[in-house]
């Protein structure tokens, strides 16, 4: 028994067709562009993710060579007060490689009162790292 179809306007049989090639060819090609649309999205955020992590990443790094040039800066600032207790500060511009690039540093040591004020600075805007540190000049 084969199957048909009743038209309710015009109340005709029609007896059901299989869809043709076209049909079944421009189905199969839309899912394919949406499931490359899916991938394409995915790609795309992993492609996000990862850079925004390695940005995290240098700029960590970055944070942690300031802190080690702040360290250096504060021994500095100590070694120069035992030598001369009337030492008022400097600015220090260490040679320091980042990456392969030689990056401008700074440490500036200066006096204020009977404290000592040393701040590092490495990198250039937007990508500069700043810490201070103060302290009292009678510990030295």
């Amino acid at each position: 028994m084969k199957h048909s179809t009743v038209n309710r306007r015009t109340n005709v049989r029609r007896p059901n067709r299989p869809p043709n090639r076209r049909q079944r060819r421009g189905t199969l090609v839309v899912c394919v562009l949406g499931c490359m649309a899916v991938v394409a999205g995915l790609l795309a955020f992993l492609a996000k993710d990862a850079l925004q992590a390695r940005r995290e990443t240098k700029l960590r790094f970055q944070m942690q060579q300031t802190e080690r040039l702040l360290d250096a800066g504060i021994l500095r600032a100590s070694r120069q007060l035992e030598k001369d207790p009337s030492f008022e500060g400097e600015t220090w511009e260490p040679k320091l490689s980042l990456h392969g690039q030689t990056i401008p540093t700074t440490v500036t040591i200066s006096a204020v009162e009977d404290k000592l004020m040393v701040t590092a600075r490495i990198g250039v805007q937007p990508n500069t790292t700043t810490q201070s540190h103060t302290f009292p000049k009678k510990l030295f």
